[in-house]
Order: C-alpha cells, then structure tokens, then sequence
C-alpha cells in the first residue's frame, strides 16, 4: 500500500513553515549562556588568568585531562574552560578577559612523521601510534613477486570538516531532580548513557530537530560534558551554540588517511596480489574520537578490496595521533576512504594496462554472492555481474557523448557495510482516539526517515498513513536506542518498527475478540478491521480500540530488534566531467547512479540521499579539504572552506534495481551513505581519464 512508493515527508510541513524546534530555540526561565576559552597552540602546557568567573580544566573535569584539559593542550581549538555570561554577547565579550599563559611544546600534524615518536603529541601517551592491525589473506608477497605487471604509489584522502547548516549546540538544566539535555546529536540514548556515566547521575536528554550532522554528532563531545557538568555544579540551565569558525576549529574532524601500495596483475588486467599500509590520521587522542574513528581506520583497510576477488592480499592499518583537532565518522565512516583507494587503483590498471574502465572491472568483479572477501567481510546477496552489464548502455552513451562533446568519462564501482547492530528500538501504541505512535530509539536528523517508518507502520496495520504520526529522540518517551548512522536507520530502525507493529497487530486481534466474546483463534485482522470467520461481524479499527480501552486492555508494545549481520549495498556510478586545460577547472557535466540497495522503501527519500550523498562526495574531488599553517587550520570559514552550492551541483540521475534483498525483515540495505562513498574516485577517475595519469591527491583545485 505505502512501501515502495514516493511518499511525501511529513516530517516537511512544520519545518517549511518555520516551526521546527532546534537546540538554539530553546530558551528557558533564567537561562545563561556559555562560551569556551581554546587553545590557540597545537601542543602546550598553559596556565590560565582570569578577571571574571572562569571554570578551568580541574573544576570542570577533576582529575581528569579529557574533556576538558587543564595543564596541556594538544591541538588548536581544544576548550581549556569556560566562562557563563547573561548572553552570547558578554559570555564573548568575558573571554578577552582571560588570558592564557603558553609554554609551547614539540608538535607534529603529519602521522607519518608522527609514528616515529620524536615528538610526543601528548605527555602521557607511551607511542604516538594508537592503532596497529594487521590483515592478512592468501601469500601477497609470492604472488606479488610472480606478478607480469606491478603498480605502486600513494593516495590521499584529504582532512575535511562536516560543515552540516546548524553548528552543534546543548542547553543543560538540573532541575534538582535530574540533568535535562537538549542537544544537536545523531542519538539521544547515545548522549544520555556518556552523560550519565560522566556525571554520576540521571540524564534525561532529548535531540530536537537537527539541522545536519553527517556523523560529526555522533560522539559526544567536550562542551556537552562540560555545560551538563556545569548546569549541575551551578543549578542553572545552560546554553552552548558554537559561531561556525569555533564549530569548524573543533567539531571533529573526517577522512584524513593515505595508502601506500603495490598491486600485481596479469597482463590482461586480472588482480593477482595487493600489499598495502593505511595510516589514519587520528588528530589529538580524545578517546570518544578514537573509539569512533579506530573502527573507521579498521574499516578502510577491510574494505579496500572493494567489489573484486582479490585473495592474495595484505593490509596494515595504522591509527597515529597528531596535534590536530581529532577525527571523528563522515559520512560513509572509512567506506569511502576505501573506496577512493580501490577504484583509483583500478582506474590506474586500465590508464596503464590500456584496458576500458568497465572491462577490467568485469574482469576483477566478484562473480556471486554471497562473498566472504579475504579480510572476512561478507557481501550478502546481489549480481555484481549483471549490474555491470545493465550500466553498459549507459556507458556507451557517456563514452558517445564524451567524443562528441570533447570530455571524459570516470567510473567508480563500490560495495560497502551498512545496517550496523547491535540492535534497535521501537515503540508503537494506539491512542484513545485511534491514532496510531510510532517511537524511533534511532535518531533521524533530516533523512526523512519518520516518513519511511510511517510507511511501514501503515502498511503492517493497513491504516492510511494519515492515521500514523512517528516521534523519536527523547529518552523519555522510548527506554532506549542506538541511532542513526552507518545507513542503518530505516533498515535495521525500520525493522524494529515492523516488528513492534505486528506485535500491536496481534493486540488488537486480541482485544477485537474480547470484545466480539469470541476466541482469538476465530478472528482475523484485515483492512484495519477485525473480524469474527464465523459470523462475519467486524469491527473497524477504532471500535476495537474503543473496546480496547474499556475493558484494560493494553495497546502499548516495544520491539527489540536484535542485528545478526550487517548487509551490502553495491553499484556502479559513472560521471561525465570537462577539464579546461588552460585553467585547470573540472566541471562535472553529467553523473548517474545505478545502485542495488535491496527493497527500497520510499524511491524518493533513496533519491534525495544519492542526491545529497553524490554532491558531498563531488565536493571532496573538486572543493574541500582543511589548509594547514604552522599546526592550525586556516581556511575556518566557509568563504575559505569551499562547499558546493546548488550552482556547483551536477545534473543527477539515479537507477535502481533489486538483485538482492537483505535478511533484515525490511529487506532494504540502506543508502544514506552511497553516494559519498563512490563518487569522490567517479570524479577524480574522470579527471585522469583527461589526463591519461591517475591523479592521486585531492581536492583537484586549478591552481
């Protein structure tokens, strides 16, 4: 009835009409206001002076030198305190009264020369190096060796900042019984179990709308431990909203991480062996980042493998700390990175080999599934095969189009992990008045993922949607949760839904036959109604809710929905981009999609995120990246910071199609995230294309 087609968001309305609710709107009886003194050092020990009431690194976070420090600093931007004012303008105005004493110490920015452990970024740390794993599959080096052709070099994803429209931001209260907190997260449970934890008391917290995030609020970060520490310590509520140059110097940062390889191949293109380092630049070691961005660095080097069997294969994933801001997940959290490397690798095979883009990749792609790849990743279900064969007409037209019209044609091929555990919540009930609540433990923040819930919600109850309204992202109302990244959240948070909702179904079935008196084995639920086989007398939905209410009968219930495995969008996009050779400006002309993402559950939020996913990932190739001057970024503007606008966004086109479901009961894989994850190497692929060498760095400036 409703899964499968292009139903509009009704998350839309209140925001287009300029209802929307986010944590700067908030304003509570005797709020003030807090600004953070930051370090303006990469590595330093400081010592602080103050004319007005200044919290430091001891008051805030005693004993501790996370989150907020209090004798050394490790990168430019990190709080060093606070001070609370009546309002943003003298709370800014109190920070030029503090001054900060510096004692600066050795620094270093680049993880290569990092790992060698001259420099200590941080007193504490033994090594420098805060990750070292090593995978292993088949015997690389013998076939590396036996090898007719070998390619080596190095690719590099450049440090990005997430930028979302509306910066990060918390308001805390202690109203004498717990810590409320209002706060731009991707996961309210998420924030409630850290802040609890942290301040040793209850934590009830709620994630108002959310103006993007890309996964840079996922963590939790320092100022929300610190203003929900001081709304407890001062019993006042408490208002944190960063202006876009602090957000930019100290929301984490993403990507940051380089591969130094070497692959062999037959003399027709055929992988025979890949040997390689990764090394994530892990920025200064706060661990909130370091457990988010170790299992993005991990990722990466599970995943440069892409679509392809390879089996004779070595990887060694570094995670090294440096004196810059730490990195965190950005959207696609080490898919992307990953996928850069593998596809800028096969696009260098066929400028070398003189092989076509499409055909060395037929000729490496994993011919069934499911597939364990050499690092024990499964790719689930799908036809690598025969998505290939479907995008050849669209090829050959781009390669048509290419001839005549004097551009290039790149490719980029990608499979990934999504629908991450380990598992989600869903609460559905109906009100007296027959208005069915859905509540989401994951954390939508501009998806339009409440909508695809209420798809499912009325499909399994065969209610208009209408009759359906979704909430999430308040602790208070669903016990607890996960979130939303890792495109998991219509999937596996879809799941959950489905489930709650045919939990509640068999409800009503109950109820409907206490009030037909007849045994539930008698009735049947269809078309919102129940009814009895026997005698045929049926009662619409709101009767039997009605009857419900009357006689006790509870219409409240909560699914859990456990995760077994993730699962594995895959496709093939493809990009038609001009390089002015005087210049050096690359525009892209033409891109299309073509993805199998299993069931999709509503075509046109698939669209938007391919939409929105593919730009971002254009960005990087052609815009984005931070510019470093003596350990501190520059460019913390977003004059400076260049961010694609709707002028710079290519005309898209997206295709799907449906060779593998998932094993989650939504049969959907999740698609938030691939088009960042494959369209940075589309881009740069194409630009070597014109150039007839692999370009290696980004982002591709003229300059």
């Amino acid at each position: 009835m409703y899964i499968g087609k292009p139903v509009k968001r009704i998350e839309d309305l209140n925001l287009i009409r300029g209802r929307g609710q986010y944590v700067d709107d908030i304003v509570l009886p005797n709020m003030k206001y807090v600004a953070f003194v930051r370090s303006e050092r990469p590595h330093a020990l400081v010592k602080v002076r103050s004319d007005v009431p200044f919290y430091g690194g001891e008051v805030i976070n005693p004993g501790l030198d996370f989150p907020i420090v209090s004798k050394e600093t490790t990168y430019v931007g990190q709080p060093l305190g606070a001070v609370v004012g009546r309002d943003q303008y003298e709370v800014h105005d109190m920070l030029e009264e503090v001054e900060v004493e510096y004692q600066d110490l050795p620094y270093e920015v680049d993880p290569r020369k990092a790992m060698k452990d001259e420099v200590k970024v941080y007193s504490k740390l033994d090594t420098n190096v805060g990750l070292r794993k090593e995978f292993v599959a088949g015997d690389p080096e013998k076939a590396l060796k036996e090898s007719p052709v070998v390619i080596e070099g190095e690719l590099r994803n450049q440090r990005m900042i997430a930028t979302p429209m509306e910066t990060r931001g918390i308001v805390a209260w202690f109203d004498s019984r717990r810590v409320n907190v209002w706060s731009s997260t991707q996961s309210a449970h998420f924030l409630r179990r850290n802040l609890t934890s942290f301040l040793k008391t209850d934590v009830h917290a709620v994630q108002p709308d959310v103006g993007g995030a890309f996964g840079s609020k996922i963590i939790t970060h320092p100022e929300e431990y610190a203003v929900s520490f001081l709304s407890l310590k001062l019993g006042i509520p408490l208002k944190w909203v960063p202006t876009r140059t602090e957000e930019m110097m100290s929301s984490g940062h993403g990507r940051d991480k380089s591969l130094s390889y070497k692959v062999g191949t037959t003399r027709d293109g055929v992988i025979t062996a890949l040997v390689g380092t990764v090394i994530g630049n892990l920025g200064a070691p706060y661990q909130d980042a370091y457990d988010d961005e170790s299992g993005n660095v991990l990722s990466t080097s599970r995943m440069i493998l892409g679509p392809y069997n390879i089996r004779n294969a070595r990887v060694e994933a570094l995670g090294v700390y440096t004196n810059l801001v730490p990195t965190t997940s950005y959207r696609g959290a080490g898919r992307p990175e990953g996928t850069f490397f593998i596809e800028s690798i096969m696009n260098e095979l066929s400028l070398e080999l003189g092989i076509d883009q499409l055909e060395i990749r037929k000729r490496n792609v994993v011919k069934s599934t499911p597939y364990q790849n050499a690092f024990g990743i499964t790719y689930d279900s799908g036809d690598y095969t025969e998505i290939l064969r479907k995008s050849e007409p669209y090829y050959e037209d781009f390669k048509r189009r290419a001839i005549e019209e004097g551009l290039c044609v790149g490719l980029g091929m990608y499979v990934e992990i999504t629908g991450f555990g380990p598992w989600e919540t869903a609460r559905v009930y109906v009100k007296s008045d027959g208005k069915v609540v859905v509540i989401s433990g994951a954390g939508p923040h501009g998806q339009g993922d409440g909508t695809a819930f209420a798809q499912i919600a009325a499909d399994v109850l065969e209610l208009p949607i209408e009759e359906v309204e979704v909430q999430w992202g308040d602790t208070a109302i669903i016990e607890d949760g996960i979130g939303t990244w890792g495109s998991r959240t219509v999937t596996v948070g879809g799941s959950a839904v489905m489930q709650a909702s045919q939990m509640l179904k068999d409800k009503l079935k109950q109820a409907g036959s206490k009030v037909l008196n007849v045994d539930v084995e008698e009735v049947e639920y269809e078309g919102g109604k129940v009814k009895d086989r026997g005698s045929g007398k049926a009662l619409d939905f709101r009767e039997v809710v009605s009857g419900a209410y009357k006689l006790g009968i509870p219409l409240d219930v909560t699914a859990v929905y456990p995760v077994t495995r993730p699962t594995s969008p895959y496709g093939i996009h493809m990009a038609l981009v001009s390089l002015d050779r005087e210049t050096g400006t690359a525009k892209v002309r033409d891109y299309l999609a073509i993805d199998d993402v299993g069931n999709v559950i509503n075509p046109m939020l698939a669209e938007g995120q391919i939409h929105g996913g593919v730009l971002q990932g254009v960005s990087q190739a052609l815009y984005e990246g931070v510019v470093l001057e003596e350990g501190r970024v520059v460019n913390l503007n977003v004059v400076d910071y260049l961010i694609p606008t709707a002028v710079e966004s290519p005309r898209m086109k997206w295709e799907h199609f449906t060779f593998g479901v998932s094993s989650h009961p939504t049969g959907s894989k999740g698609i938030g995230e691939a088009g960042a994850v494959v369209a940075t190497p589309v881009i740069m692929n194409a630009i070597s294309q014109c150039l007839g060498r692999q370009v290696k760095e980004m982002p591709w400036r003229p300059a």
